[in-house]
């Protein structure tokens, strides 16, 4: 009877042990789900062709197309630099993995070297780019990039695109008002000539232009003062003629100016002074 009577409780005492069992299981598991959880799907083979015509183009040699573009811890991702230092080298593609079907897509671009010791890219600007339709971020600066801006790009939703400091030369393409999604623009130290196209009153999202130190002539177009939401404009060492139109009127957002050195006659326009904002 005596051993009957302790029988529930060894039953208890057992069930428990499986019950911590099982919980311990699970914790020791749980790592790495999460870790298979986290590691994000390859971008669609399209996009990943893509790349491959945009690294010919660029003439970039060490992506590896072994790894996953979108894993940010391959050849394809460059570490962010430390806080309060600057990114000297960077060969970073970025994407989006937060649609709902569960697909990435390539979003963001950064190529840029500022270390001399290494080679930089000198080949011309991807038309394959315009591929990547779900790209937003393009910087590709501090190279020795040559040709134009093609064509094919002025179908993307292009936000960011800065393109200093390379060779780029010709006219600026007209068509570049097309992409009004643009709220980022800078061309400086290239050698772009003729006027800014007029069309670039369109980019009516435009926050920042900078335009200096190319070979940029003719007048300032007044179609710009379209872009009432333009936080910053620097043009400075062109060869622009005639007066600067009187539109900063309509700049009513302007933090930044910098015109020195880029041909234009005076007076200084008086509409100047309404720039409450202006701080440089």
């Amino acid at each position: 009877m005596g051993r009957v009577a302790q029988c529930p409780s060894t039953m208890k005492i057992l069930f428990g042990y499986i019950i911590v069992t099982v919980l311990l299981v699970l914790i020791c598991m749980e790592p790495n789900q999460v870790e298979a959880q986290v590691e994000p799907p390859y971008p669609p083979r399209y996009e990943v062709k893509a790349l491959r015509e945009i690294a010919a183009e660029l003439g970039k040699k060490d992506w590896n197309f072994s790894e996953n573009p979108c894993n940010n811890k391959s050849s394809w991702f460059t570490p962010p630099p430390l806080h309060g230092s600057r990114a000297v080298n960077n060969s970073t593609v970025t994407c989006n993995c937060s649609f709902t079907n569960g697909e990435c897509h390539i979003d963001g671009m950064y190529v840029l070297n500022g270390d001399k010791k290494i080679d930089d890219l000198d080949g011309v600007l991807p038309r394959s780019l315009g591929k990547l339709s779900y790209i937003k971020t393009l910087h590709l600066y501090m190279n020795y990039l040559k040709g134009t801006i093609p064509h094919e790009w002025a179908a993307l939703k292009l936000e960011t695109v800065t393109l200093a400091m390379n060779r780029l030369s010709g006219p600026i393409p007209s068509y570049l008002g097309n992409i009004t999604t643009l709220k980022y623009l800078s061309i400086e130290n290239n050698l772009f000539s003729g006027t800014i196209p007029p069309e670039f009153g369109r980019l009516v999202n435009l926050e920042n232009l900078t335009l200096n130190a190319n070979y940029l002539t003719g007048k300032f177009p007044s179609s710009l003062a379209n872009l009432s939401n333009l936080k910053e404009l620097r043009i400075s060492s062109n060869n622009f003629t005639g007066k600067m139109p009187d539109i900063f009127r309509s700049w009513k957002q302007l933090e930044k100016l910098e015109i020195q050195a880029s041909g234009f006659e005076g007076p200084i326009p008086s509409s100047l002074a309404l720039l409450h904002n202006l701080v440089e």
